[in-house]
């Protein structure tokens, strides 16, 4: 089977000057020194190399398809004479050559897979030149190409024992049963890791790299006494010499770089075992694995070196699944194409020890240069054993990177591997100590990186899904009357106070850090000389574009706009971004901002510690088994498909129950056994339901907030709740709380992982676009002070509705429904409201055992309309009916998935057609691809003719 590897396919594609950092072939360049060399016997050699192994003589034309020459080249090996130069022009020939082998791409499609070159000097010293490309030569295979050669200039006529087939090796692999047994094996623990990995590392690409690669390189060499030294570190401690190099690397590359976590591309090069002679072959064996480097566990240099080997060895028990299809379905989960482009290689614990025989090197010279180039890498970082001498080679492009700046990282890793030299005690003692020895000018700033939730709002700021392109923030306005200086003094004291106010969010990092520095985030507009009218109708055209701004992340997430009026009155507008605050914590922030209270002694916030890896598979496998029984989102009266929404504008509609009608709710839902917050989200739920235009489990995300005290911030994540409208309300009440309190114990895997289970099970977002939120809790502002709530607003990415409960500052019970207008209409809301609030009114009235009578009728948010919508959706099934044959005794649902039903694209375009002809409509294709179900067509179909 003559296919491309994964990664050959990659470097294949990296060619392309498209590409990510791209437009370089997988190459490795050397120069090897030496003196007294006969080029004929050099050229037999390397005509023998091209024989003997069939990668040598690959070619592939411009489909990538690959074939092999019978013969090697006319020319294997080229000759420059420089003797009759000077030393000066010798060294600039030299050096030019030098650039362009650097550089330079093999023609594949002439087979040429090496280049071999003798350059010629004064005193009988020669230099030989190497290029070999990594598509059929890998860094492994390179020794392999080495050593034959020069076995072959020993002695001509040298027979060797036969090396395996690349490519038998390869279809054998494929076909082998206990292989496919563990790549499946391995693809499921990388497919369950994604989520996991860490983010690349926070380098500081150009934002303009140049039109062509300029690739460099960093070496330093350790002699053989202070290799030694290490070596022996090594095996005091137990480690692995290639662990030691990775973890000082690694841990230089994250104090530079100030990331908490994030991952190293690690190639591997594992022959497999399976036909016999193969680690006599050339060829791509080639391979990596991602590996999370985290830099806030480790207490010690040497425990830190030891997490991260174990780490190593985990990932490449899984190392069946090509590293390249990790990327790729780390690509689609991020839906963003992603890098990986530090390379860390080591080739230090071999049983050899050294790289190349002590033959090489006396018949072909000593390797005193080598560089590489390889699509999408920035650094690559190489530790290789040569003469019993350790080799630090880094390859790096300086296109992409600042060359100050890796010249500092360069030197600190070679600090610090002198330092454990100099001082192996260093190896064991805390951190700290190790730090303030390299690093004396570090920051001292709290840095910690994002959790699952913060990255998701990340996104949702982006339009990659649907129901992007905001902002998760909470908008909260209120007027009355202040002390100006007060306030001003009040609210610097509280920037100063809480860390919230002062925190910092770096998306490309995803971490947040707490500046030592108070900016307080306060614009104060007067309109004392504006008349009331001409005010309001200023402050009206702010608000709009207030509340749905999105902050600049350069700035604390923040902002507190006053407006002073005339008569000493004033407007407050307040925003705060969920990525530094929870709702409850908002809403503690203002009651402190208002009242005279002395700021509450709140300490720091400890530090979250990881949870168990047992205790996380225990969680996720309980919800794995509770979402099962989810078929489908919400399937509420929306304008149109939510997965066709790209962004809409959020509004609120509230609405009020009395403190004496909730005060009687409350005493009868405790007769039940049933919390307040149970009662009231089984109420919300319950006339939701009956909204739902089919019989399907009602699905909403539950936000809940673990209990922690200290600093305020936000750890809030969400859960999922279910309601079956045709069960009686109490048992599914009862339900919903035993469900409520069981979930809470199983928060290890909850909020974006949850959603992640039901878009794999639905294949389509948002998942959970009813949010409802419980804030009884929250703090409310004291009845006598001089200024009062008026309104506010709540907006989150992927979020059509969000149903909140909370108590205003009389005791009273509101519902605020903040929802996207795109997705559904403000009647519809009016509606629920009235429905929700009358049916509150008349279970205190009559008690809870007769809802059922009470309950809103099922289907009637849009119950007006249900005939016109028969009579469309029996069109419409028509419509699918006979495009996909479907028989007329074959019962379909509106909400039947198409997938069910037999749709392919073919049948879109043939469907589309009919629907416009039907419709009097002008839908194109591509709308109706976005549909799932004949429900969502009608949804869509109803849209375009309100639009027409």
């Amino acid at each position: 089977m003559r296919e491309l590897t994964s990664m050959q396919a990659a470097c294949w594609f990296g060619r392309a000057h498209g590409a990510m950092l791209g437009g370089v072939a997988a190459h490795l360049y050397t120069e090897f020194n030496g003196s007294h060399i006969d080029a004929d016997k050099l050229r037999h050699a390397i005509e023998n190399l091209y024989r003997r192994h069939e990668l040598l003589r690959l070619q592939l034309n411009a489909a990538g398809e690959v074939s092999f020459r019978d013969e090697p080249p006319e020319n294997v090996l080229e000759i420059d004479d420089f003797l009759h130069l000077s030393a000066a022009q010798q060294q600039q020939m030299l050096e030019h050559k030098r650039q362009l082998w650097t550089h330079q791409q093999l023609n594949l499609a002439k087979a040429q897979t090496a280049r071999f070159s003798l350059s010629l000097l004064g005193a009988d010293a020669f230099r030989l030149h190497i290029d070999t490309d990594m598509i059929a030569v890998d860094p492994s295979s390179f020794r392999v190409l080495m050593e034959d050669m020069a076995q072959f200039y020993a002695d001509g006529g040298a027979v060797l024992p036969p090396p395996a087939s690349f490519y038998d090796w390869r279809c054998k692999l494929q076909q082998d049963w206990y292989e496919q047994q563990q790549q499946q094996r391995a693809r499921a623990w990388w497919q369950a890791r994604i989520a996991a990995l860490a983010p690349a590392p926070t380098l500081p690409l150009k934002e303009a790299a140049e039109a062509a690669a300029q690739s460099t390189r960093l070496s330093a060499t350790l002699d053989a006494a202070k290799n030694l030294q290490l070596r022996q570190l090594v095996r005091q401690h137990e480690l692995t010499f290639s662990a030691l190099m990775l973890g000082i690397f690694a841990y230089t590359l994250g104090k530079k770089t100030e990331d908490l976590a994030y991952r190293l591309n690690v190639p591997f090069f594992w022959r497999e075992p399976i036909v016999p002679a193969i680690e006599r072959t050339i060829g791509d064996f080639a391979d990596m694995v991602l590996l999370n480097i985290d830099m806030t566990s480790a207490t010690s240099l040497a425990a830190f070196c030891r997490q991260v080997a174990a780490e190593w060895r985990q990932c490449l028990d899984h190392r069946q699944f090509s590293g390249v299809n990790v990327m790729r379905r780390l690509s689609r989960y991020h839906t963003t194409p992603q890098m990986s482009p530090v390379v860390f290689t080591a080739a230090v614990d071999m049983p050899e020890k050294n790289l190349f025989s002590s033959r090489v090197h006396k018949l072909l010279g000593s390797m005193d240069w080598c560089i590489s180039q390889g699509p999408q890498v920035a650094l690559d970082a190489q530790f290789v054993q040569i003469q019993d001498k350790l080799l630090i080679n880094w390859d790096v492009r300086l296109d992409t990177l600042p060359e100050d700046w890796v010249n500092e990282l360069f030197t600190c890793c070679l600090t610090l591997l002198n330092t454990l030299i100099a001082e192996p005690e260093r190896f064991t003692q805390p951190l700290p100590a190790l730090n303030q020895l390299l690093y004396p000018d570090e920051k001292n700033e709290n840095v910690i990186t994002l959790n699952p939730l913060q990255k998701a709002y990340l996104l949702g700021r982006s339009t990659t899904f649907a129901l992007g392109g905001v902002a998760m923030q909470e908008f909260r306005e209120y007027t009355g009357t202040l002390d100006l200086p007060r306030f001003r003094q009040r609210l610097a004291d509280m920037v100063q106070h809480h860390a919230s106010l002062r925190t910092y969010i770096d998306a490309n990092r995803c971490v947040q850090r707490v500046s030592q520095q108070a900016v307080i985030n306060l614009t104060e507009i007067n309109l004392c000389e504006d008349e009331p009218a001409e005010a309001t109708a200023k402050i009206d055209a702010l608000r709009q574009h207030y509340q749905q701004a999105i902050f600049d992340l350069n700035e604390s997430p923040w902002d507190i706009t006053l407006f002073q009026l005339k008569h000493e009155q004033f407007v407050l507008f307040a925003r705060f971004d969920a990525l530094i605050l929870d709702g409850r914590a908002i809403a503690e922030l203002m009651r402190e901002l208002f009242t005279t209270t002395p700021l509450p002694d709140i300490g720091m916030s400890e530090s979250v510690a990881l949870p168990d890896k047992h205790k996380v598979a225990q969680d996720a496998a309980y919800w794995q088994q509770r979402l099962q029984a989810i078929h489908s989102i919400a399937q509420l009266p929306w304008k149109q498909p939510l997965a066709t929404l790209v962004t809409s504008r959020y509004v609120r509609q509230s609405a009020a129950v009395s403190e004496p009608v909730f005060r009687v709710l409350c005493s009868m839902g405790a007769q039940q056994g049933l919390f307040k917050n149970s009662l009231l989200t089984a109420l919300i739920l319950a006339v939701l339901s009956r909204g739902q235009q089919t019989a399907e489990l009602l699905s909403v995300a539950v936000p809940v907030l673990p209990l922690y005290e200290g600093a305020l911030s936000n750890q809030s994540t969400f859960i999922v709740s279910t309601w079956e409208a045709e069960a009686g309300f109490i048992e599914q009440a009862e339900k919903l709380q035993s469900d409520t309190l069981e979930g809470l114990q199983h928060l290890t895997f909850s909020g974006v992982e949850l959603a992640r289970l039901l878009f794999e099970q639905h294949g389509q977002a948002p998942v959970l676009p009813v949010v409802i939120t419980n804030g009884l809790s929250w703090p409310t502002l004291p009845a006598d002070i001089p200024l009062h709530f008026v309104n506010g607003l709540t907006q989150t990415p992927q979020v059509a509705i969000d149903i909140r409960f909370m108590l205003g500052a009389d005791g009273a019970l509101v519902f605020n429904v903040d929802y996207a207008q795109e997705a559904i209409s403000d009647a519809i809301i009016a509606d629920y409201l009235k429905a929700l609030v009358s049916v509150c009114t008349q279970v205190a009235a009559s008690g809870l055992i007769n809802i059922e009578s009470i309950l809103p009728p099922p289907h009637f948010l849009n119950a007006q309309q249900s005939a016109v919508i028969t009579a469309q959706h029996q069109q419409l099934m028509h419509i699918y009916r006979e495009t996909l044959n479907i028989a007329p005794e074959c019962v379909i649902q509106i909400s039947q998935p198409f997938t069910q039903l037999g749709l392919r694209p073919a049948h879109v375009k043939a469907i589309t057609g009919q629907i416009n002809q039907t419709f009097a409509l002008a839908l194109n294709p591509r709308q109706l691809i976005g549909c799932r179900n004949i429900e969502e067509v009608a949804q869509l179909i109803n849209t375009a003719m309100a639009m027409a």
